[in-house]
């Protein structure tokens, strides 16, 4: 009879990716999920959304990020045993890869919304 593997503890990147925060703004039309790297894992518009211009969406969609990533970086911190908390150099290097990739796909997400709205607006525009 074959013996089962003792289930190991999952290692520490995968518990900053299980992590989630979710945060909104405008008034719940934006809602953003992230994970404990700070990566977006979710982004919800309701519909009324459609109505804000480009720039006001944009806005909320970055305010509702900023948000939920604080949130997870702020848990994520607590999560990390004090023994890890010593600043090292290679950890200030991950931490700026993660930081600039987490902008990096936050700015192609704001790129997308953008054409989006264009779009819709021109799409809800009357025509003569």
């Amino acid at each position: 009879m074959a013996r089962m593997a003792a289930a190991e503890p999952p290692d520490f990147v995968d518990q900053f990716t299980a992590l989630r925060e979710t945060a909104v703004a405008a008034n719940g039309l934006v809602e953003v999920a992230v994970d404990g790297t700070g990566d977006l894992v979710g982004l919800n518009l309701d519909p009324r959304a459609m109505r804000l211009s480009s720039d006001e969406l944009a806005a909320a969609i970055r305010e509702a990020f900023g948000k939920a990533r604080a949130a997870a970086q702020e848990r994520a911190m607590r999560a990390i045993p004090e023994a890890l908390r010593q600043e090292t150099p290679e950890l200030t290097a991950l931490l700026q890869d993660v930081k600039s990739d987490a902008h990096a796909r936050m700015d192609d997400i704001l790129v997308v919304a953008n054409e989006l709205t264009a779009r819709l607006d021109r799409l809800m525009q009357p025509r003569s």
